[in-house]
């Protein structure tokens, strides 16, 4: 797999100092320090789980599909459809592993359609900080439609906290497009933050950063290259081929631990999803799954 575009070094990167939080870093989110069309000051809440510090948390996409139509909701990446692709995922923690799913709004953020589903290890227990050592593969759904779309990234960790961020993509048709896969040449950052215990309204212990600035990682020189094929040799990456689902029957992403009813195991799981269409990545079986409950709160 290959990246488009010439060689991009990003020197700052806001990772908000949540204990064992993380945020999605490619394709940049909507408000990240990476966003290349982010006017506005860098959201540095974004590793935040929802609900967490005494706040709200906008949903969904944390508020910003307000930018879609937007210079700074413009995409950041096309895909094809069809085409393997891929995410990453950055952060001074992370909880040693959960649940995450992926997937796409065609309808800006009404409904949603999951992409792929990945049971456990995500993100990778021992992935680190760094992007490129938390990287994971999917397919973009070959039937699904073309234009400006949301691409969604959700997790749950095991402490009953969900988390989702958000990117603009410009999904095409044809012939198979250059997507872009991230490299890392060092990864020696060994960030440090301090934090504070809130328990938020829902009952789970949040550590709620005192954001002082952007971190560095400059140390971090991202590649994107159009011309070289970067071999990836993470099992944890290989999953069969999906079966055939339309697009518009897939399952929506699952949503609990946010005041609906519906709470995903806690401590001693990581999350099973009811609903997980046709592309499921199996964990590494380090902890056992477990569905989320009560099942007629949760979709199924």
């Amino acid at each position: 797999m290959s990246i488009a575009s010439n060689n991009i070094s990003f020197f700052f990167l806001f990772v908000a100092a949540v204990q064992a939080h993380m945020q999605l870093y490619w394709p940049p989110p909507f408000a990240a320090e990476n966003n290349p069309h982010r006017t506005d000051a860098a959201d540095p809440y974004l590793t935040y789980p929802y609900n967490c510090c005494g706040k709200t948390t906008p949903f969904p996409c944390k508020g910003y599909l307000k930018l879609v139509g937007t210079p700074q909701g413009a995409p950041v990446v096309t895909w094809t459809t069809g085409s393997s692709v891929n995410f990453s995922l950055t952060g001074l923690g992370n909880h040693y592993g959960g649940s995450c799913q992926v997937g796409f709004s065609v309808d800006n953020g009404t409904t949603w359609k999951v992409a792929k589903s990945f049971e456990g290890d995500c993100p990778h227990r021992n992935g680190g900080v760094d992007p490129a050592k938390q990287t994971f593969n999917f397919t973009v759904p070959a039937d699904m439609p073309t234009g400006n779309h949301i691409f969604a990234w959700t997790w749950f960790n095991r402490e009953q906290e969900f988390s989702m961020l958000c990117s603009s993509v410009n999904i095409v048709g044809g012939s198979k497009h250059v997507t872009p896969l991230l490299a890392s040449r060092t990864s020696t950052a060994s960030p440090t933050a301090t934090s504070s215990s809130y328990v938020n309204y829902n009952g789970c212990t949040c550590q709620c950063p005192a954001v002082s600035g952007p971190l560095s990682i400059r140390n971090n020189d991202y590649i994107h290259s159009s011309s070289k094929e970067l071999e990836w040799n993470n099992k944890s990456n290989a999953s069969a081929s999906p079966g055939h689902i339309a697009f518009h029957d897939r399952p929506s992403f699952l949503f609990a631990d946010i005041d609906n009813g519906c709470e995903t195991p806690k401590t001693t799981a990581e999350v099973k999803y009811p609903n997980p269409g046709p592309d499921i990545q199996p964990g590494d079986g380090v902890y056992p799954l477990a569905l989320p409950s009560p099942g007629q709160k949760c979709g199924y």
